[in-house]
């Protein structure tokens, strides 16, 4: 995902383009959180009869985790619009495919955030801290956004899928350095 860069040392010709910190950093942390609440949700609804104490425990780190992302996401997604582009990006702009990919995964994760909220049926914890009343009281609203919920998430699982096997698509196929753009210097690439 474009976002701004530290811009070519003018000491050393050899340094690379990389996204800035901040845009690796809210990058992995989306990525992690993502990849955490899929598992942790498709394994909810297995547990949910068998075991209701894991079941409440993963619900409500669910929700923790997604209150905290909410303003990380809002930020990420300000970022990617404020940033200055790479001078790659500039150079070779973005195929239409991979900006409409892009617009998908953060109109997807907007969704998942949004309808996880307002799905809810009683408020719950804040990481076992501070109670969080729910926004809707009406269970057929609640039913409604549990069902966009559910879809938003398989759809945003199939785009991180498809994201990921870009990545790597630009990494093994082309070789060019996509990846190594968003692992930063440390990459020594």
């Amino acid at each position: 995902m474009p976002c701004s860069t530290l811009g070519p040392s003018r000491k050393n010709p050899m340094t690379k383009d990389y996204y800035d910190p901040l845009s690796r950093l809210l990058h992995w942390l989306m990525a992690a959180v993502i990849l955490y609440a899929t598992l942790a949700g498709y394994l909810m609804h297995l547990v949910i009869d068998s075991h209701p104490r894991l079941f409440q425990f993963l619900s409500v780190l669910n929700m923790s985790m997604a209150t905290l992302i909410t303003p990380l996401f809002l930020l990420r997604w300000g970022w990617r619009h404020w940033r200055a582009p790479l001078p790659e990006d500039k150079a070779e702009p973005h195929h239409p495919a991979a900006r409409l990919a892009h617009a998908l995964l953060y109109g997807l994760m907007c969704i998942v955030l949004l309808s996880g909220f307002l799905m809810l049926e009683q408020g719950y914890s804040l990481f076992w801290l501070y109670p969080v009343g729910n926004p809707i009281d009406v269970p057929e609203v609640n039913a409604f956004f549990f069902g966009v919920h559910r879809l938003g998430c398989l759809l945003l699982a199939a785009l991180v899928l498809l994201h990921v096997a870009a990545a790597l698509y630009h990494h093994r196929i082309k070789g060019d350095r996509t990846l190594y753009r968003m692992l930063g210097p440390q990459s020594r690439r």
